[in-house]
């Protein structure tokens, strides 16, 4: 009887999760519908399109903290007021104070997560570069 509540939470996920799956199936059915109609009205217009050829566009969530480009924008304002290599951890963490939201363990994790991403973009188009290493993390710097 010791592991009624892990049963209990168990079966609760598990409920949960199969609402989920029952949620999306719907979704899933009424966007399948709207597609049919699309690729209906395409071949009314254009018999000969070949559907086929079209490929889905990826979807991509986006992040609730930054609007589009501020991201790169405020990591390079930040690595070149510096002057110095910075670690994507910290450059996380001035971010944060720019934005004048809680330093928190996880939401620097979240940030961090998206200095990364914007650094090895920004690396490939040749703006900073590996500065080294402060302990386990590379350093960044501008180019």
């Amino acid at each position: 009887m010791a592991e009624s509540h892990i049963i209990s939470g168990l079966v609760s996920k598990r409920s949960e999760l199969a609402g989920l799956v029952q949620h999306y199936q719907v979704e899933i059915s009424r966007i399948t519908g709207d597609l049919n109609h699309i690729d209906a009205t395409i071949k009314l217009f254009a018999p000969e399109f070949d559907l086929r050829t079209l490929r889905a566009k990826e979807h991509r969530e986006r992040n609730q903290y930054f609007k589009h480009g501020e991201c790169p924008r405020i990591t390079l304002d930040i690595l070149r007021e510096s002057g110095d290599a910075l670690t994507s951890r910290q450059i996380a963490a001035d971010m944060l104070r720019r934005k004048g939201l809680e330093l928190s363990a996880e939401r620097i994790d979240q940030f961090q997560k998206s200095v990364l991403n914007v650094l090895k973009k920004l690396e490939d188009k040749g703006l900073v570069v590996q500065g080294g290493t402060k302990g386990v993390s590379r350093t960044w710097r501008i180019a």
